[in-house]
């Protein structure tokens, strides 16, 4: 937000500056409550707690010497915290504002055949590298992930904040979705869902994969995104010659008859969701450069290019006023604001000054014995 519209004093932009209207009354209010502790006989007085001392024996006049609150701490304190309130800005900040920014959907295979090592060094760290060459390139797009393998979800949401999905990536493996299976319908439906309703941006959904869907539900599934004009960006990791799976225990995946299983690159599915939506499909088996691919496909979007413009703001200055607030506040809790004595033991026998404590009085009581019961007590009158 720039300073053009806000109301400047003091060579200051502010904010909220009907808030600056209320520091005399805080001064004023400050002033008039303790008023009464300086010995005056107008205005408002404190409670009498401000007015005795409770000492180690007995609860006292406090001497007027040390009634010296004025409640200079706690009124500059309030001006202070009301200052900051009302949004002091000077200086400029320089930001970057992307325009027309693009929202881009990564789907990643966490099935157990990603671990095949046909594609060095393996199917699932070929996807995780394109990935992060692809976030190296980006510049304020809108970026999220989605993971799937017999199930699928979402486990980054759009963010502009890339480290979070660098984070992510590093930990993701197949035991991070144990259920077996390449579930295309599942992750189209998390697809749909992360791009929302608002079609202001070209919208791209990169898919990883090495598997083909048996499942012609997703075929529904992709429709929906039909209508947001998302488009399809898949890569095939793998090869078709295949390779093995390993099992994580030193050996491999065996079918029932105890033979190895291979894994090859089945393209199909891939193809035709490329294909169903204006997209490209390429094998990944060779370095791709995906940042290359969108651009290329951002030429048949609706929207093209994207621009970007440096936005200058005013700088937030309400730290330096709030701060020392802060600070004279607690100066003025610790110093003027009265707190109540609590309960203590008081020694009986003398009071500060030497002279005895006058004994409270008791009422004197007999005792009546009755023949025929238990003793009962008498109050003398």
């Amino acid at each position: 937000m720039g300073g053009s519209g806000l109301s400047s004093f003091f060579g200051i932009h502010w904010e909220q500056p009907w808030i600056l209207a209320l520091v005399p009354v805080a001064l004023f209010l400050a002033w008039a409550l303790f008023r009464g502790t300086t010995g005056t006989s107008g205005g408002l007085r404190l409670p009498k707690v401000l007015r005795r001392w409770a000492g180690a024996r007995a609860v006292t006049d406090r001497p007027a010497s040390k009634r010296r609150a004025s409640g200079t701490w706690l009124g500059l304190g309030s001006a202070l915290v009301l200052v900051a309130l009302a949004r002091p800005q000077w200086g400029n900040l320089e930001e970057t504002v992307f325009d027309q920014s693009r929202e881009v959907l990564i789907a990643l295979d966490l099935s157990a055949s990603m671990l095949a090592e046909d594609v060095k060094p393996t199917r699932l760290a070929r996807a995780k590298l394109l990935i992060g060459a692809l976030l190296d390139e980006l510049q304020g797009e809108r970026v999220g992930l989605a993971v799937f393998a017999g199930t699928a979800f979402l486990q980054v949401p759009m963010s502009s904040d890339y480290e979070i999905m660098r984070d992510i990536l590093t930990g993701l493996d197949p035991s991070y979705l144990p259920q077996a299976g390449t579930d295309y319908a599942g992750m189209l439906r998390v697809a749909n869902e992360a791009f929302g309703q608002s079609t202001a941006a070209d919208r791209f959904l990169i898919v990883l994969s090495d598997g083909e869907a048996h499942d012609p539900d997703w075929r529904r599934a992709l429709e929906d995104l039909k209508k947001k004009e998302v488009k399809v960006i898949s890569l095939g990791i793998g090869t078709a010659a295949g390779g093995l799976v390993p099992d994580g225990q030193g050996g491999v995946i065996k079918d029932g008859r105890g033979a190895a299983v291979l894994s090859k690159l089945e393209p199909a599915t891939l193809e035709e969701l490329a294909q169903a939506t204006g997209g490209v499909y390429r094998e990944a088996s060779n370095w791709v450069d995906l940042a290359e691919l969108i651009q290329e496909t951002v030429a048949q979007g609706k929207t093209g290019d994207f621009s970007k413009t440096r936005d200058v703001r005013m700088a937030e200055r309400f730290q330096w006023f709030l701060a020392p607030g802060i600070l004279l506040l607690a100066l003025s809790f610790a110093l003027e604001i009265p707190s109540l004595p609590t309960r203590r033991r008081l020694a009986l026998g003398t009071t500060t000054a030497g002279a005895p404590l006058p004994l409270p009085l008791e009422k004197k009581t007999t005792r009546l014995v009755s023949r025929e019961g238990p003793p009962v007590l008498a109050r003398k009158p």
